[in-house]
């Protein structure tokens, strides 16, 4: 199947084209440029409107939308939030499991392993590369909205049993200073999993040791990381500072505009640079979902969880923390370019190519270039969404 896309402003990783085309041929980019398209018989043919055309986005940490979550044990609930986000410009997803029991993640990982043949058949839902880990091995002492209760030291048992049933985990989030944590990373390394750090309250030292061990990482940048502070009289550094120490260390930023705000998203982007940043959504169940201000709901389908949606964000109920974003990636987009003022073709960089990098990808998708996946997105300078491509196909 041949399409054209006409008439757009190209997002290239380094630059913008306008009056420009894009050509995909049997799902992957065969062409692109500006100016008069190719003159050939088309089977498809869509006119951009002058619109932005971007690679589809890459969402390496999301949990949930449209009032369901990836930990719902249900074929309907993991589909219902795999649709939203495609809706918010997600072409590429790593569905994330938050800590829980071990018997809570062989249920989880079954399902999954159950459905991955029909996620390749569907044409409605983002491309799911494989499943982000965000635990169990991680540190209470670094608190967010987990079930710190569950948090426990690295178990091989266990991981090789998850890798058993499901052998596409892309991504793991751990606690380097736990009693294995170190060896955990090489281990990680060697699967050719991306380590990543977070839920840790590991010294500035210990992440200086972990990336040598292979975490190349940092799970959302300032949520659950420790940071400077007093070690008796001397003052001692954290995740935060060795994030920045380390020119080679990849890190998520919550672009929600709530979790971070601007000067920390400029702060970051300012020492980071969009080839060391990866934009999240971190979504969590309420993502997409409009609900009166300050509502209460719950952040597990049995009711046991409560957390308000207030100011654009999930917090748990004493609002000491927030519980995961409400945010689509379209968001992301708007809150980088407008709110922060982080130039558009680095925003969509942070949202394509770099997370397609960590985890391995960026020779198939996150940029446009020939002989890519023609997974695109194309939206208006408000960054609504008007059309998504999946290889080459208008599915939404």
């Amino acid at each position: 199947m041949k399409t054209l896309i006409k008439n757009v402003c190209l997002i290239l990783p380094d630059r913008l084209i306008d009056d420009a085309w894009l050509v995909s041929c049997d799902g992957v980019i065969d062409d692109f440029g500006a100016g008069a398209y190719p003159k050939t018989k088309f089977d498809s043919v869509t006119d951009g409107k002058g619109q932005y055309l971007s690679p589809g986005f890459v969402d390496t940490h999301v949990h949930g939308g449209d009032g369901a979550c990836f930990h719902d044990v249900h074929k309907e609930s993991i589909l219902k939030t795999l649709r939203l986000h495609l809706k918010g410009g997600t072409t590429t997803i790593l569905p994330t499991l938050t800590s829980v029991p071990h018997e809570k993640y062989i249920k989880n990982l079954e399902l999954f392993a159950e459905l991955d043949n029909l996620f390749h058949k569907m044409n409605d839902i983002p491309e799911v590369e494989g499943i982000h880990m965000e635990g169990p091995y991680c540190s209470g002492a670094a608190l967010g909205a987990q079930d710190t209760k569950t948090y426990r030291d690295v178990n091989y048992s266990e991981v090789e049993k998850y890798l058993e049933i499901y052998p596409k985990i892309k991504k793991w989030t751990a606690a380097c200073e736990l009693k294995g944590g170190m060896e955990f990373g090489k281990y990680l390394e060697r699967k050719g999993i991306a380590a990543s750090l977070g839920h840790s309250n590991a010294t500035l030292q210990q992440v200086f040791d972990a990336y040598d061990c292979g975490y190349h990482n940092i799970t959302h940048l300032y949520s659950a990381c420790s940071s400077y502070h007093r070690n008796g009289a001397y003052r001692e550094g954290g995740i935060v500072e060795a994030a920045f120490l380390i020119d080679d260390m990849d890190v998520e930023m919550i672009t929600d505009g709530v979790h971070l705000p601007k000067e920390f998203l400029q702060l970051i982007y300012k020492i980071k640079g969009p080839d060391h940043i990866c934009l999240i959504t971190d979504a969590s169940r309420w993502a997409g979902v409009t609900v009166p201000e300050g509502s209460l709901k719950y952040a597990d389908e049995e009711g046991t969880a409560p957390i308000y949606i207030e100011n654009g964000v999930a917090l748990v109920e004493n609002r000491s923390c927030f519980a995961g974003s409400i945010a689509t990636y379209d968001r992301l987009i708007r809150t980088a370019t407008e709110i922060a003022g982080i130039d558009m073709v680095d925003a969509i960089r942070m949202a394509t190519l770099t997370p397609a990098r960590t985890i391995g990808l960026d020779s198939m998708i996150g940029s446009i270039a020939r002989g890519k996946r023609a997974n695109l997105v194309l939206f208006n300078d408000n960054i609504d969404i008007i059309h998504v491509f999946l290889k080459g196909n208008l599915v939404l």
